[in-house]
């Protein structure tokens, strides 16, 4: 009889593991469920009954990061099972349909492989009227059929503040850094480091967009395939719109390839985009900016240098130095740009309010980047495991003589270093190197170099850097 016993709390202690375990709260917007262990997400992943329907929407929050790097263990091999699930045979019709905020933590190392499954495959499989929010996935490991790095097929979603660095490789059709199929969906404040390999629609952001929105976001790392690879996008049917976003993506295929998007074959509108990586094709249809295209590119660039195509569907070539020049996003007198992009600072014809770009030579290699987004440094051998949304607010007064006051913010504790640059890029001072708690804090300058003698007038540099990574950096200006 003890044995029957044992046998039946062993038996249970399995389907316990298999299914993970339910986390704490539930799942109303003023409790909702904490996601904070890997058992807590493969409960999530294998509990269909809670990812919602058209009556009821869950909350879920992550509240720690999440080692994954066991899911390559899981399922003989197959790995983490994609959260949402939509399949025509058998017919399987199971989206996520509920709300997943990842308030800034990560999920670090998520393994699946399913080569030859016409299956989406990523942390959401299949979304439908959800949201997801304030999460980064580092280091994914992807093989299989239609593949997002955040949601392989979303319908009618939002995904705002994510990120997504890792390998990517489909064995079919939709492959893109944060979403395979993109459809009446928006895409916000969002990038992806990865590098992706497929067969058709693949792209740095999104395999396929259609009647979608993409705004304020990037990409970086590589792709190709052989049709409809871009930067940015891979394909686009239907009318979607991009704006303020931008590619330093390598692009390689065969047809149909372009820095920022490989093929918008139905209206696309992009406004206020760029693409500067290496395009090369072996087919038709390649081009610097977007490889074919049909809809509006306004105020947008491709640099004819980096990206070895003097050709493009749509967009205004520019040499690097013309690249790294703001006068050629903001100035009227720029060929190809009727309208100002919108830069902190608003210098010449820009007179917008929301300060959506920055350029700094010290930041991106020195071509514009968004402020809305943290940026990885093409020389950077890792991408930071933690989503920050530190932000340098600025410096007051500017001009200064002799002090001035510098203000930031962090979204968590960290560890800061605030460092004083002349225009030469040559360090003058760090001004704070130590443990500061999330929020807003300000730091004092008072004109000086590292010995404390007075240094000259003219333009000096504030760089902010959080946890080992440079969020930001701004000019000042002494006047004696």
């Amino acid at each position: 009889m003890r044995k029957i016993i044992l046998f039946a709390i062993m038996l249970c202690s399995i389907c316990l593991f298999a299914d993970g375990v339910q986390p704490f709260g539930s799942g109303t917007e003023t409790d909702p469920f904490q996601i904070e262990s890997l058992d807590n997400l493969l409960w999530l992943s294998t509990t269909s009954e809670y990812w919602g329907s058209e009556e009821i929407t869950f909350f879920y929050i992550q509240t720690s990061d999440i080692d994954a790097s066991e899911t390559q263990n899981w399922n003989d091999g197959a790995g983490f099972k994609p959260i949402g699930e939509f399949t025509p045979s058998p017919w399987v019709y199971e989206p996520f349909q509920s709300v997943y905020n990842g308030q800034g933590y990560i999920i670090d190392s998520l393994y699946i492989n399913t080569p030859g499954m016409m299956v989406q495959n990523g942390l959401f499989g299949f979304t439908y009227f959800a949201t997801i929010e304030n999460l980064g996935l580092t280091n994914v490991n992807i093989t299989g059929g239609s593949i997002g790095g955040i949601v392989s097929l979303s319908q009618y979603s939002s995904i705002n503040n994510c990120y997504c660095t890792g390998s990517l490789n489909t064995t079919s059709h939709f492959c893109g850094g944060i979403v395979g199929e993109h459809l009446n969906s928006t895409l916000t404040s969002c990038y992806s480091n990865c590098d992706i390999t497929g067969y058709m629609y693949c792209g740095g952001l999104i395999g396929k967009s259609s009647y979608s929105t993409i705004m304020n976001c990037y990409s970086s790392g590589s792709v190709g395939g052989d049709y409809f690879c871009g930067g940015v996008i891979g394909g686009n049917e239907n009318p979607s719109t991009v704006s303020d976003s931008y590619s330093t993506c390598n692009v390689a295929g065969t047809s149909f390839i372009g820095g920022f998007v490989g093929s918008a074959y139905t209206p696309l509108t992009v406004m206020n985009c760029y693409s500067i990586g290496n395009v090369t094709g072996s087919g038709c249809q390649i081009g610097g900016f977007a490889g074919d295209f049909s809809g509006i590119a306004l105020n947008s660039f491709w640099c004819i240098e980096t990206s070895s195509q003097s050709q493009s569907a749509c967009g205004t070539g520019k040499t690097i130095s013309e690249m790294h020049d703001v006068a050629t996003y903001t100035s009227l007198t720029t060929i190809g740009l009727d309208d100002p992009w919108d830069f902190v600072g608003n210098p010449f014809d820009d007179i917008g309010n929301e300060d959506y770009w920055d350029i700094e030579y010290l930041i991106n290699d020195g071509y514009p980047f968004l402020t809305t987004a943290p940026v990885v440094s093409t020389d950077d051998e890792e991408i930071t495991e933690i989503f920050s949304a530190s932000k340098l607010i600025g410096n007051y007064p500017n001009p200064f003589n002799p002090t001035t006051t510098i203000e930031f913010s962090i979204s968590n504790d960290s560890k800061v270093e605030l460092s004083i640059f002349n225009i030469k890029g040559q360090k003058i001072k760090t001004i704070a190197h130590n443990e500061f708690t999330k929020g807003n804090h300000s730091i004092i300058w008072n004109g000086d170099d590292e010995s404390g003698e007075p240094v000259s007038s003219g333009i000096y540099l504030y760089k902010l850097n959080v946890n080992g990574k440079t969020e930001a950096v701004k000019k000042c200006l002494l006047l004696k």
